[in-house]
């Protein structure tokens, strides 16, 4: 299973900005092993990025929203896109064929499926993700697109590294006619995108390659069908790829306002012939369209230059309005939008550029229906903010948020100051009493419970209690009782006070308490090679989960919460039986030798009862078959019979020297048939160049970090040097072409250079 961690640009700290600048330049992450991350959220902005300032390692993107990946390597930007959530991918600048990186890997050019032409050799991508998406992928002039395609983009095709079937599979796509690297696609820049959302992990690996018949040029069609200041509805298709989900771009001018997907299922669309029907959007109007400006809309397919019939269109949205009153208890009045009767505004309540509080105006108000104003749910009513509480004099309006529309007039209050007055009492069991502001008798006060520093406990006292109310107290509804906070309950004194949260005032005499430290049991229920189980809990914090650590002497083998509801315990009067643990047995001690184990209590020294258990698991046991190897594979198959679901790495070596490592995890039938486990223990891999000398070599294959050498070891092979020919077939002041091969490894592509002198 893939390991990531998240790293920055001098630390390992998760780095997630709105808005980043690569001024530090090229910004480097692990990617082998346990690789480095950067990660952005969708909406992240990325200025600066090139061949000198990008990332080179793996890139995350978080949210949903169509993202340019910025990913490159060895001083080459090769970015990416991507639309779902939590995708994240890393460019390489290698051959696929002879790639160590990432896992799974070489990934052989040469096998193919026969839609196929040619396969990319300078460069692919690693793109993993469970959230379907449709990718996009670039090029420049290093890419060989030309070569590759013949110099016809219409071969061109993104294609992915089927790890079942060891080969290179086609995945429809269509090359963006406005590229994501900026002007026109052509053989020396451009991207190309699929058609369809593919979901990231289905292969291994992405680069380009040349189909063997010319992709059918796209048709879009569609229409900007309706503009308001709630939404903006349509569709888009492309006829010749019906199954495509097509991405729209709102737009003015040069400003894209929003983005969307043709994706929805639209009835009558599926009547009148248009494909399968699923091609409807719909954009709720942006904010930044709503100041009461004149707007002249279009919709564009993205990617294109394509504008939809029905473009442009005008859109005016304005407002209406009152801030109807102002006390020291609430503020209020409404405000609609009359173009979006149905969508709701946030207001904002502003003292010059202060803002004391947000809230959305949409409390019913059959006034406002009976006046013929929409359907009026407009209204808003802001409770009044304790900073206007001050016994000073404000002057205030109310801001529709992210629109530049005020609601008239303005308001002035002038509220006294709180007049908090309480009363508490605390055991071990609760703390229970009461506050109110004097001043604001209507209003529900939130308290803290704290000593010096340390606030142990916040809530709202707003429960009735029928003496205050018989004493004249207001309205009775000031009382609060809350369990006794878990921090309080370590056997030390404590000295307690309450105050109104925001205000430093004690509102009582201060409170003593001491409660008794944490009351641990439990039972080590049992061990075997599969599972630790067991239970524990703290009698004096019944509703908590402990953790628990399983170890032998000082070494700590696993931790775990023990929070599994257990019926037995429950039924044994031990509290909510909340309190189970069940632990897989760790690989570090299936190792043959006998281990006492016990479990306490994280960070206490309490041990379950029933400690120590003793078990004894099997060691590795290492068994498979070198099957075979000449010039092009080596192959064979490899498990561990006691650990049957895990898949071993070999090493191919002779003498010293390791010439290839892989991961046996490929399915084989045979094996399977033959009773070895599920059968997923095959390798195979492509010979090393390095074997290619002209020599005999007697190879031998072992089990990774062992001294278990495979069946059927050595096997000798003698592979011919490299033979090259070719032939410079012509030049002219547009290309220079030719042919070049090596007879000797007919499979492999070979790089050429022109030269003079």
């Amino acid at each position: 299973m893939k390991k990531y961690y998240r790293i920055a640009i001098a630390a390992c700290i998760f780095l997630s900005v709105a808005i980043t600048s690569f001024a530090q330049g090229i910004v480097y992450g692990v990617r082998s092993g346990s690789k480095g991350i950067v990660s952005f959220s969708a909406s992240s902005k990325l200025t600066g990025i090139g061949n000198a300032k990008h990332v080179d390692g793996y890139v995350e993107k978080n949210g949903s929203g169509s993202f340019v990946f910025p990913v490159g390597h060895k001083g080459m930007y090769r970015p990416f896109a991507a639309e779902s959530d939590g995708i994240l991918g890393a460019y390489f600048r290698e051959n696929p064929t002879t790639a160590s990186l990432p896992s799974g890997g070489p990934f052989t050019t040469t096998n193919k499926e026969g839609t196929l032409k040619k396969v990319g050799t300078t460069e692919f991508w690693d793109i993993d993700g469970t959230n379907a998406s449709r990718i996009t992928l670039t090029w420049n002039a290093n890419s060989n697109v030309g070569i590759l395609t013949g110099n016809s983009l219409s071969f061109l095709t993104i294609v992915g590294w089927n790890k079942s079937a060891s080969r290179w599979e086609k995945i429809v796509s269509v090359v963006d006619e406005l590229s994501l690297l900026g002007g026109n696609s052509t053989t020396s820049s451009g991207s190309i995108t699929t058609t369809q959302n593919i979901v990231p992990n289905t292969y291994s690996i992405y680069t380009l390659a040349a189909s063997t018949a010319a992709s059918a040029p796209v048709d879009y069609q569609g229409a900007l069908e309706a503009v308001s200041c709630t939404e903006i509805r349509g569709w888009v298709w492309d006829k010749n790829y019906p199954d495509a989900t097509l991405t729209v771009e709102l737009v003015e001018g040069n400003t894209v306002h929003a983005t969307a997907t043709g994706k929805e299922f639209r009835q009558d669309l599926k009547i009148n012939g248009i494909g399968t029907g699923n091609y409807g959007f719909v954009i709720s109007t942006p904010a930044s369209l709503m100041d009461g400006k004149i707007h002249q809309l279009s919709i564009r397919v993205k990617g294109s230059s394509v504008i939809l019939s029905g473009s442009p269109q005008s859109l005016n949205c304005s407002y209406g309005g009152d801030f109807e009153g102002a006390d020291c208890y609430t503020l209020k009045g409404w405000v609609w939008d009359k173009n979006s009767p149905n969508t709701p505004l946030t207001v904002e309540l502003r003292e010059g550029n202060i803002i004391h509080a947000i809230t959305v105006a949409n409390v019913y108000r059959a006034d406002l229906k009976d006046s013929g104003i929409g359907t009026g749910k407009y209204g808003f009513n802001i409770p009044a903010p304790a900073t206007l509480k001050d016994g000073k004099s404000h002057q205030l309006t109310i801001k529709t948020k992210d629109v530049n529309y005020r609601v008239e007039p303005s308001r002035t209050v002038n509220c006294p100051l709180n007049d908090y007055f309480g009363r508490f009492a605390l055991d071990c069991d609760y703390v229970q009493g009461w506050a109110w502001d004097k001043n604001y008798p209507n209003n529900a006060v939130t308290v803290e419970v704290y000593e010096g520093n340390i606030v142990h406990a916040t809530f709202v006292a707003n429960a009735y209690l029928e003496d205050l109310k018989n004493n004249g107290t207001g309205t009775g509804n000031y009382g609060f009782k809350i369990p006794t906070p878990l921090s309080l309950k370590d056997g030390k004194s404590h000295q307690l006070n309450i105050r109104v949260k925001g205000n430093n005032t004690a509102l009582s005499a201060p409170q003593t308490v001491t409660c008794a430290v944490n009351q641990y049991a439990g039972r080590f229920g049992g061990v075997d090679c599969n599972y630790i189980q067991g239970w524990a809990w703290d009698k004096n914090a019944p509703d908590a989960a402990m953790t628990v650590e399983v170890f032998e002497g000082s070494t700590v083998y696993a931790t775990a919460v023990a929070d599994i509801y257990r019926e037995d315990v429950k039924n044994s009067g031990i509290g909510t039986g909340n309190y189970g643990f069940k632990i897989a047995t760790p690989l570090s001690l299936k190792d043959g030798k006998a281990h006492h184990l016990n479990v306490r209590i994280k960070g206490t020294s309490t041990i379950l009862l029933d400690s120590p258990k003793s078990v004894t698991c099997v060691a590795n046991q290492y068994a498979g078959r070198f099957n075979g190897a000449d010039c092009s594979f080596i192959l064979g198959w490899a498990w561990d019979k006691n650990f049957p679901d895990t898949a071993v790495t070999v090493e191919v070596y002779e003498g010293n020297m390791v010439y290839a490592t892989a991961v046996a995890n490929i399915y084989r039938e045979d094996v399977k048939v033959s009773g070895i486990g599920t059968g997923n223990y095959g390798f195979k891999i492509a010979t090393p160049a390095s074997l290619r000398d002209g020599k005999a070599h007697s190879l031998s294959v072992r089990v990774k970090g062992s001294t278990t050498v495979l069946l059927d070891s050595p096997k000798i092979i003698t592979c011919a040097a490299n033979e090259y020919a070719g032939r410079l077939k012509g030049a002219d002041c547009d290309y220079i072409q030719g042919w070049a091969w090596d007879k000797n490894a007919p499979d492999g592509a070979v790089t050429v250079e022109v030269y003079e002198g």
